[in-house]
């Protein structure tokens, strides 16, 4: 029987685009960290799969070296000289159904394929999905049922053709976002059809161009966001079309919206909404059930460097904290841990390869007057440093030369072992109360709250235990 059921991977990012081509698959491959390297990112492409209309499912070989994010998309009635432009190709991700099961005693685990249904007397058409999805922008400012913006899909998994996702508001609501007989197209998915080179059972989500749609009267109230006829679609008389953004700041920060601007727009929403979202992708197999989750984002290639807080350290940081602060973290894999540290600093640098630290650094120091810092005292962050034949950025290309350095493991442990309070005076404590910009690396990067930005606790906990393990080796008073 199958015991067990889960979709592969738990969490897929979708990103918006206008070309009917999907983005080519590719992989990370080793940054240009060289001496005199761009330390730029280095994507590789990987074989592709593809989706026919009928479901086919078939697969392309890379040609070269090169992966393709955007198509070109030509004009006739354009000038000769522009008669193309470039618009992204969308991020697809497909779900994959993966479980545990026992056939003839023996257990197994791995990628559902039609033989391990065969084995259950089940076929593709007992495999149902359900996809719900929603945009809730304009309801998590107005709290109106009204401006919900929601989609559902329930499929066979027989059904091979690509099903919309038409995103509709409620039924029953009052004063709806999208009325009666209008939606907002939220993407769409495909059960591709299971064969001998691909047996296994998967969805694919297909997210939507990346539009903006507005309401009927738009036009009459401003004339700043033109958009075709065919996208005023929404309803005037919601919530959403008067929304005036006052409330608490942390929900609703400042400019949150299109007419937030009072000087300019006099501070009413105009009603605008996108098409993005968010939701869920669920699976049901002989009895049982697995649940995904599926968020779609624009377009994020630039720049082209990864960061040093990831979405990924974010989601590290809550579920798994904790493990980083024991020493036996370390000692169990000293060598996994010098590798995931080295990963942290590559990232530092192709991040500072990105930053004009100098005009940070003087912005930095006029935020400190806004967050208070009083005239009396010195400023912290670093001074304009004297002028260098040929160097325009001083403060930037010192930077990026101990930067560099640090890319060397050896270096930094020989750092670390001489100074013992290193990290405390030149990383920032994420466990303090933030106050000013300063010195402290990141040096004059903003967090999204606008105030000094730091790692996660993870990645400063993790930097501290192996500091503490490099350290435990060295004789005292060396």
């Amino acid at each position: 029987m199958i015991e067990k059921i889960w979709l592969y991977p738990p969490l897929a990012f979708a990103r918006l685009g206008p070309s009917p081509e999907p983005c080519e698959n590719y992989r990370y491959g080793d940054s240009d960290l060289s001496p005199r390297g761009t330390g730029k990112t280095v994507v590789l492409p990987e074989p592709s799969l593809h989706v026919a209309e009928d479901g086919t499912l078939t697969e392309t070989r890379p040609q070269g070296n090169r992966v393709r994010f955007k198509d070109a998309v030509h004009s006739e009635n354009a000038e000769p000289a522009a008669n193309s432009a470039q618009v992204f190709r969308p991020i697809c991700p497909f779900f994959e159904v993966h479980g545990s099961w026992t056939i003839d005693g023996q257990p197994d685990s791995g990628a559902i394929t039609t033989e391990v249904l065969d084995a259950f007397d089940l076929e593709p058409g007992d495999v149902q999905w359900t996809v719900e999805v929603a945009n809730l922008k304009a309801h998590h400012c107005t709290g109106a049922l009204g401006d919900r913006i929601e989609a559902k899909a329930k499929l066979l998994g027989n059904q091979h053709t690509r099903h919309p996702l038409r995103g509709r508001s409620p039924q029953g609501a009052a004063q709806r976002l999208v009325p009666q007989g209008q939606y907002v197209p939220l993407g769409s998915v495909q059960i591709p059809r299971p064969s001998a080179a691909f047996p296994e059972l998967r969805l694919r989500f297909t997210p939507a161009a990346g539009l903006v749609y507005g309401p009927t009267n738009l036009l009459r109230r401003t004339n700043r966001y033109p958009l075709p006829a065919e996208r005023l679609i929404l309803s005037p008389n919601s919530p959403w079309c008067s929304f005036t953004g006052a409330g608490d700041p942390r929900t609703v920060p400042g400019g949150l919206f299109a007419g937030a601007a009072e000087n300019i727009d006099g501070g009413v929403s105009f009603g605008l909404v996108d098409d993005v979202c968010d939701g869920l992708v669920t699976v049901e197999v002989g009895g049982l059930t697995a649940r995904a989750r599926v968020v779609v984002t624009p377009p994020d290639f630039a720049p082209d460097r990864r960061p040093f807080t990831s979405l990924a350290d974010g989601l590290k940081d809550r579920v798994s904290r904790a493990e980083v602060g024991d020493p036996t973290y370390v000692s169990k894999d000293p060598k996994l841990t010098a590798l995931e540290v080295r990963d942290l600093f590559e990232r530092v640098l192709e991040a500072m390869d990105a930053v004009n630290v100098d005009a940070q650094n003087e912005r930095a120091v006029s935020e400190n007057e806004s967050l208070g810092l009083p005239p009396e005292e010195p400023d912290r962050m670093f001074p304009v440093p004297e002028a260098l034949d040929g160097v325009r950025l001083p403060l930037t290309e010192r930077g990026r030369r101990k930067h560099r350095r640090f890319v060397a493991l050896e270096v930094l442990e020989d750092m670390l072992r001489e100074q013992p309070d290193l990290i405390e005076r030149f990383i920032r404590n994420p466990y303090a109360e933030p106050d000013y910009f300063d010195r402290r690396m990141p040096v004059a990067v903003r967090g999204s709250d606008g105030l000094p930005m730091h790692l996660t606790r993870r990645q400063y906990d993790l930097l501290v235990t192996w500091a503490n393990s490099l350290r435990a080796t060295v004789e005292e008073g060396t």
